[in-house]
This record gives C-alpha cells, structure tokens and sequence, in this order.
C-alpha cells in the first residue's frame, strides 16, 4: 500500500470488497481492513471506522478490532483530540438526525437552513455542559442525555406533523430491550453502542 497512490487502491480495494462472497467471513473481514486503511490516507476517517466496524464484527480477533478500538471512540465515531470533541459530535449528530426527520425531504434546503440548525446546537450544547456534569458520566449514561435533550428548532419550513418511530432493538435472549453497554447481539463482543448501535455521522453513507 505504501507505494500505491491512496485513490487508486481504493477503486480496487472497494471492487475486491464487493466481489468477496458473504459467506467467506475472513477474507471478507480483510479486505475491509485494508480498505480502511486506504480511506484513511485520503482523510476519510469516518468511512475508514465504518469499514473497521464492519470488518471487526465478522472477524473480532483480528487486527481490524485493534485497529478500530483505536481510532474509534466510545460512540463508534471517529476518536478525536479530545473527549468534550467526541462527546459534542454524538450530541450534535443526533440532534441534526432528530432535526432532519421532521422535514419531508429529510436534508437540507440551503445553507442558511444548516447555519442555524447548527448554530442552535451548539447553544443547546452549551447550556446542556454548563447545567449537567457530562464529564463525571460514563458514555451509556451521556447517550441517555443526550437522547432526551430537546433543542427548540424554529419552524424554518414545513415540518411532518409526526416524527417516525425510533426502532427498538430487543435483546429475546435477557428479554429486554438492548441496552447501549450490553454486548451487541451481533456477537462482536464490544458494547452495542460501539458495534451496532453505534452513532452515525450524517455524511456517513450506507456503503464503503
């Protein structure tokens, strides 16, 4: 990889991917990793956990789970400078999901439209770490905040009149809802809130 121009090996790293046979779980795990790495060294680090996700639930002795319980944080979000920086950007991307659901579209109209949703986050933001010691929490505990927090979004244009329904993950085998810190069901062994349940940014896309 270190002789190959980044781009290149990504185009052929993503056709490897997408011609690995499902069933074949280790070579299917492998070539994620690698493709991780590619996306990392064109600065899409985002893409690059989601690959190191994916690639360390079929295979959880692997490299790819060392590789990803260090760039990941506890949200399974890109890890960056600091915790107050991890823990704003969890916050932050489920407000905007939460804001996003009740526009018809689902995006954006414009700019303007993001400018103040995100101006309007980070004030909740701000008040919520001035009122609330997230700090002395643990992650499961800041998700719960996090969730329940309400930002008075203005009505900018036409809003649904209902918000979908949040999808609840049952755990049959406890017989009880999945908790963020239980061990997500898919059998990776890490918590469901950094495997499965793991925090989405909104650029994320549904493929690698």
């Amino acid at each position: 990889m270190a002789s190959h121009d980044a781009a290149t090996a990504l185009r052929a790293l993503r056709s490897a991917v997408a011609a690995c046979p499902a069933t074949d779980r280790a070579e299917l795990a492998r070539r994620l990793y690698w493709l991780s790495i590619a996306l990392r060294r064109i600065g899409k680090d985002g893409l690059a956990v989601k690959a190191l996700s994916n690639a360390q639930r079929l295979a959880p002795r692997s490299r790819a789970r060392t590789l990803y319980e260090r760039f990941a944080n506890g949200y399974g979000m890109p890890k960056s400078s600091c915790v107050e920086h991890d823990d704003y950007r969890a916050f932050c991307s489920i407000q905007i999901r939460k804001y996003l659901e009740r526009v018809p579209d689902g995006r954006f109209a414009d700019q303007d439209e993001i400018d103040t949703v995100l101006t309007m986050i980070a004030d909740a933001w701000l008040k919520l770490y001035a009122s609330t010691a997230i700090s002395s929490v643990d992650c499961d505990e800041k998700l719960r905040i996090f969730r329940e927090a309400g930002v008075a979004f203005p009505a900018l244009r036409e809003t649904r009149a209902a918000r979908p329904g949040r999808v609840i993950v049952a755990d049959f085998y406890r017989g009880r809802t999945q908790r963020t810190a239980d061990r997500c069901l898919c059998g990776s062994g890490l918590p469901y809130r950094m495997c499965c349940g793991r925090i989405r940014p909104l650029y994320e896309s549904d493929t690698v």
